[in-house]
């Protein structure tokens, strides 16, 4: 079966922004679309100008581009006019008390599992964990060809101080719409 931008905007809208585990309030950023390296210069730009220099700017920033990398690296969907790019949703979502950095993209319904079982377990460690948990995967991607092998999402609850949220939509046998949200309190940097 072949992906439509319409099955996966309506994924997107069911799943992601509209979501109650990531109820969009304010956002600063949102974007579906084409991402590559301009747009999250660009994107980075914003969060710098936005935010004064401090530990909060560096944290959203961070993860802002651990997330969007994800999208550029493992996207499935594709902007076939304009040199094959990842397609995928960017929102930075002020709250009262946090901001939410959210992140969705088309996957291969096998990959999807393993990645929720991996937040899984991220999610299930404590700091000093992480911290083992990051020098452990370090050591296993060591391999010239490897993408990562899981520590953008180590470092993205590494630098929140929070569990990864994770919703994920099956759009049929072969993909799946994932999302991943980022919470970052206010005042606890």
């Amino acid at each position: 079966m072949i992906l439509t931008a319409k099955m996966v905007d309506f994924y997107m809208a069911k799943s992601l922004v509209y979501s109650n585990i990531f109820r969009v309030k304010a956002p600063l950023i949102m974007y579906k679309g084409g991402i590559n390296y301009k747009l999250i210069a660009k994107a980075r730009h914003f969060i710098r100008t936005t935010f004064t220099k401090t530990n909060l700017q560096y944290k959203i920033q961070s993860i802002f581009i651990e997330l969007a990398q994800n999208i550029l690296l493992y996207s499935e969907e594709h902007n076939l006019l304009k040199d094959t790019e990842s397609v995928g949703t960017i929102v930075l979502d002020e709250q009262e008390e946090a901001y939410l950095l959210i992140t969705g993209n088309v996957m291969k319904s096998e990959t999807v599992e393993t990645l929720k079982n991996h937040c899984n377990h991220i999610n299930s460690l404590d700091r000093t964990g992480l911290f083992h948990f990051k020098a452990e995967l370090a050591q296993k991607t060591a391999s010239p060809t490897s993408k990562g092998g899981g520590l953008g999402l180590l470092q993205v609850a590494l630098l929140s101080g929070n569990k990864i949220q994770v919703v994920t939509e099956k759009i049929n046998d072969e993909y799946t719409y994932l999302g991943f949200c980022a919470k970052v309190y206010k005042d606890h940097n």
